[in-house]
């Protein structure tokens, strides 16, 4: 994970000079309004001053101890190319859940049995975006919303009253909680075609009011780095 992340600032890093510097060569202002693509330049069109983007995400990250795949969707509006007002969020990945053991008791005196953890979080995003006429350029997304998690059973073998054991695949739910989250990011984007951006993200997801019986508070303060791809009139 540390390794990731450090190649990803430092790809960031790299593009944002890049870009800098793509700014600084364009020849004249009428070239500078041009929107320009990694597959081939794009012919001037007038200014828009509303655009608008769906964007779906694959995201990694951690949970505690636990490696978690982390599919999400965005959309909103983008004011004069450089400013995003939208919706986002992303759900834990695991469709068994993160099991975690000795989490709760369901008769008195019992050792404490596994549940396994739902959820997800989403809420508003605002975004500013450096260059966004230049192939590849920076954005600073910031997510500010509420997370739901949750504990639930999972399957088991129970002795019924006729004296048989039958398996119970119905989740119950043990303990679940709402929180605040905040994450701030630095993305790197790509204008694969006019209406189609790539973009590579590196954010971090604090919650600072996480409380959930079986964890730490700290459970979901982790680094996410993010693939997304945005079709949309930017």
């Amino acid at each position: 994970m540390k390794k990731t992340i450090s190649s990803l600032v430092l790809l960031l890093l790299f593009i944002s000079a890049y870009a800098q510097d793509d700014l600084s060569q364009q020849k004249n202002k009428n070239e500078s309004s041009d929107f320009k693509t990694v597959f081939g330049k794009q012919k001037p069109g007038h200014k828009i001053p509303i655009g608008y983007f769906l964007e779906i995400n694959a995201a990694y990250t951690m949970v505690g101890p636990n490696s978690v795949f982390l599919p999400g969707l965005s959309a909103g509006v983008i004011l004069d190319h450089h400013w995003t007002l939208g919706l986002s969020a992303s759900f834990l990945g695991n469709p068994h859940g993160l099991k975690y053991d000795s989490i709760f008791t369901d008769t008195v005196g019992q050792p404490k049995k596994p549940a396994n953890l739902y959820g997800g979080y989403g809420g508003l995003l605002l975004e500013y975006t450096l260059l966004p006429k230049s192939a590849v350029h920076v954005s600073f997304p910031l997510l500010i919303g509420i997370g739901y998690m949750c504990f639930m059973t999972p399957g088991h073998y129970k002795y019924d009253n006729n004296h048989n054991w039958n398996y119970d695949n119905q989740n119950h739910k043990v303990s679940d909680t709402f929180c605040f989250i905040i994450e701030p990011g630095v993305r790197a984007e790509f204008n694969l075609v006019k209406m189609l951006r790539m973009g590579i993200t590196l954010s971090y997801r604090y919650s600072p009011n996480f409380d959930l019986t079986g964890t730490s508070k700290t459970e979901l303060n982790q680094f996410n780095a993010k693939l997304s791809f945005r079709l949309g009139k930017f």
